[in-house]
């Protein structure tokens, strides 16, 4: 909107733990979460960089869509601004920023024991097709999958898979033996590396 705005920055973190297996971080580095996005106390506008310029109509902000993050009540602010950057991405078919804000909105709702991450879990695996696949969204979409409930799906996808990769082969490996036993639970890298 052209209107300035001051806004926190982050100056360093650090993670003195194992990220969780959907790299999720830990713990120093998770807690700077609401520095990962902002919005625009004017306009509404919401962006890992609101400098950036919206490349939408400004009109898009006032929509019901937006304003009500399409009627869900989450528990959070923090969820309401990735859902917010996620509905910016789709709209500008910008897929990979799409699926990383609901990915991000999907930890923000663990934070504050929402219900509506398994919602927006199902929802992120939804543009990941649209993006180019590295080893790291792998592994994202293995847990996704196994944390919605979609076990036969990950063991499909996933029982034939090498990363060429030991730690990554070994996370595959361990979410194919989740996903038998029908286990939704949140686990680290570390629970990969202890078995």
């Amino acid at each position: 909107c052209g209107k300035t705005t001051s806004q926190p920055v982050l100056g360093s973190t650090c993670s003195l733990d194992y990220s969780d297996l959907d790299t999720r971080p830990a713990p120093l580095q998770r807690e700077t979460m609401n520095l990962w996005v902002f919005e625009c106390p004017h306009c509404g506008y919401v962006s890992h960089n609101i400098e950036t310029e919206l490349e939408l109509s400004p009109d898009f902000l006032k929509t019901d869509e937006y304003l009500t993050c399409d009627n869900m009540e989450f528990k959070s602010e923090l969820s309401k601004k990735f859902y917010r950057q996620y509905l910016i991405g789709n709209e500008k078919k910008d897929y990979e920023t799409a699926f990383f804000a609901l990915l991000h909105c999907t930890w923000a709702c663990d934070d504050a024991e929402d219900e509506l991450a398994v919602k927006i879990r199902k929802m992120a695996l939804k543009p990941l097709p649209k993006i180019d696949m590295n080893k790291d969204l792998m592994l994202i979409k293995a847990d996704l999958l196994r944390r919605d409930c979609q076990f036969d799906e990950l063991i499909r996808q996933f029982s034939d898979v090498s990363l060429s990769d030991e730690l990554y082969d070994k996370i595959i490996k361990f979410q194919l033996e989740l996903a038998r036993k029908k286990d939704v639970t949140c686990y680290t890298v570390g629970d990969v590396l202890n078995e």
